[in-house]
């Protein structure tokens, strides 16, 4: 391929990322609480989480309007179930996951992301389920995200279940996808299931 091909490609994807980002922005505040709540209702109903003894879980940032996830935390931790966090590496790249006893561990970076100032690693292989965020999907169950590649380069280490969580608002019929995009198993809105045929 290319470098034009490429460039152009990347172009349009980052264009994509930016339209869903704004869409996503636009949802009114009362139907953004709501939406998080029936989507994190639906993740609760499946099996599959019911299931999972370790359960890797994003932590939520409003200001960037992802899929509600501290309550849930919260209520995962509070019923005694194995939560594990994300920490991002920036310098490298990477993700380090941490186990999180309490809520209160976590901190806001100063990327403003809320990280676990405490705890123990976790390898990926101890990870039953993963929750993971998302900018946007298709009906494939691909995803594109702030396009850092943190979950990229960390889903194809993992090997178990990966729901993303997504407002129906940003599912797209196609989305451009690379070699290194990992698809989901299943992708949850707030008005539908998703899982690749």
């Amino acid at each position: 391929m290319s470098v034009s091909i490429i460039l152009a490609k990347n172009k349009k994807k980052e264009e994509l990322r930016q339209h869903l980002l704004q869409q996503r922005e636009s949802i009114p505040e009362p139907e953004f609480y709501g939406a998080s709540a029936d989507i994190i209702e639906e993740l609760k109903e499946r099996k599959e989480y019911q299931d999972a003894e370790t359960i890797h879980c994003y932590v939520s940032m409003n200001k960037r309007r992802e899929v509600e996830t501290r309550v849930l935390i919260k209520e995962m931790i509070a019923r005694g179930r194995d939560v594990v966090v994300p920490v991002t590496n920036f310098e490298s790249g990477t993700l380090t996951h941490i186990r999180l006893d309490s809520y209160s561990d976590l901190k806001e970076n100063k990327w403003g992301v809320m990280e676990p100032t405490q705890g123990e690693e976790v390898t990926p292989e101890a990870i039953d389920l993963v929750i993971v965020p998302m900018v946007g999907g298709d009906e494939q169950c691909n995803r594109i995200g702030y396009g850092e590649g943190f979950y990229d380069r960390f889903l194809k280490d993992v090997d178990c279940l990966k729901i993303g969580l997504l407002f129906d608002i940003n599912i797209v019929e196609q989305l451009p996808t690379e070699n290194f995009d990992i698809p989901l198993d299943k992708i949850i809105t707030e008005k539908r299931i998703l899982t690749p045929n």
